[in-house]
């Protein structure tokens, strides 16, 4: 039995499949007997119940067949777990990434956490597949991804990531991996700002920033947070200052305007409590692209970290990535992009439901599923 959607869905749906229709599909002509625009968009709305694997996205398929059909051809009735999983290693993970950053749109005003992930259960041929991603936390979408070449790092992948971005007006935070000369005057160049994390890599600026920032100069901007949460205590005191006069190597970081600083206080459960004497005191250093705003470096070097927090946590634990078997590591990939497609829809409905909960709602409520795809933009 097939069901009409809700006329409101339909433009949603027609979205749906025509993105999916665009992607080219390389299996063997002749031997196709599911289309891979019904593949796809059928295991996105696997993936919104919670079924993330092939052998369950078989199995969403076979019990909400008269459902799908309701957009779907489905012509030659629910594809096997096998079918799905060729499918998936036929699709060039670069198309389906194409379809994450049509949704994302303009980056102008927009904040950029680049960080990675490495997806565990996946090989390449240099050990386990390491993704960066460019992650706009407002959408809990990424604007791109780019691979790590094998036996190399984050260094190698993040310039090739920032060059297929539109970056014009954003702003790219970036942990101390992306902390080069050469990718500061990358993202300049590009037209956008940048605050990188400063650590031990880059020794010389980290010695003098730090001796700066010890030196309790005058002229600092300061914005102080506090945070009590399940008994644990922290407080960050930020700090950025826009004269450079005393740096004299600012000139090799082209586009800097400021530095910044973040002393990080926490108490946990079982502490001293407010007098601090248990307490963790951590220093971390900043060279930004930014105005010396203390309330603005603050909202930002805070934000970056919804790419673990948000996107990279949600992958793993309530969507199992690291615990995923599949070992092809192009299928690993277009996986992980339609996991996160799923959250972006997840993230976009206003309910306050916790990601499982909504979940459970879409596995059981059909017109809610429909709901939560409407917020498809791509």
């Amino acid at each position: 039995m097939t069901t009409d959607p809700p006329s409101d869905a339909t433009a949603s749906l027609q979205r749906l499949r025509r993105a999916f229709a665009a992607i080219p599909d390389i299996r063997q002509p002749g031997k196709i007997h599911h289309r891979l625009d019904e593949i796809l968009a059928g295991s996105l709305c696997s993936m919104l119940c919670g079924f993330c694997h092939f052998t369950s996205i078989a199995e969403f398929f076979r019990l909400q067949v008269g459902w799908l059909r309701g957009f779907l051809p489905l012509e030659n009735g629910p594809p096997s777990h096998d079918v799905i999983r060729n499918a998936f290693m036929a699709v060039k993970p670069e198309a389906l990434v194409g379809i994450l950053t049509t949704w994302v749109g303009d980056l102008e005003g927009v904040h950029v956490a680049i960080d990675g992930k490495v997806q565990r259960s996946a090989l390449c041929a240099g050990g386990a597949v390491h993704v960066l991603r460019a992650w706009v936390d407002g959408l809990s979408l990424s604007a791109g991804q780019a691979a790590c070449a094998a036996k190399s790092n984050e260094i190698e992948a993040i310039p090739r990531l920032l060059d297929s971005l539109q970056l014009k007006g954003a702003t790219v935070t970036i942990d101390a991996a992306g902390c080069q000369t050469a990718i500061a005057a990358q993202i300049d160049g590009a037209g956008a700002a940048y605050i990188l994390a400063l650590k031990a890599n880059q020794p010389q600026a980290l010695d003098a920033v730090s001796a700066h920032f010890g030196s309790n100069p005058a002229g600092l901007d300061r914005h102080v947070t506090e945070e009590l949460s399940r008994g644990r205590y922290e407080k960050r005191e930020y700090s950025i200052q826009s004269d450079l006069s005393w740096f004299g190597k600012s000139w090799k970081w082209q586009g800097l305007k400021s530095v910044g600083h973040i002393r990080r206080t926490t108490v946990r459960p079982g502490g001293s409590g407010a007098d601090g004497r248990e307490a963790l005191v951590e220093d971390h250093y900043y060279l930004c692209a930014i105005e010396a705003d203390a309330g603005l470096f603050a909202k930002l070097s805070r934000g970056h970290w919804g790419v673990e927090n948000r996107c990279h946590w949600t992958l793993d634990v309530t969507f199992g990535e690291d615990l995923c078997g599949t070992r092809d590591a192009t299928a690993s990939r277009n996986l992980s992009t339609l996991r996160e497609m799923a959250i972006g829809l997840l993230r976009a409905h206003p309910s306050k439901k916790t990601l499982p909960l909504k979940q459970q709602q879409a596995t059981l409520d059909p017109d809610f599923r429909l709901r939560l795809l409407e917020n498809f933009h791509a």
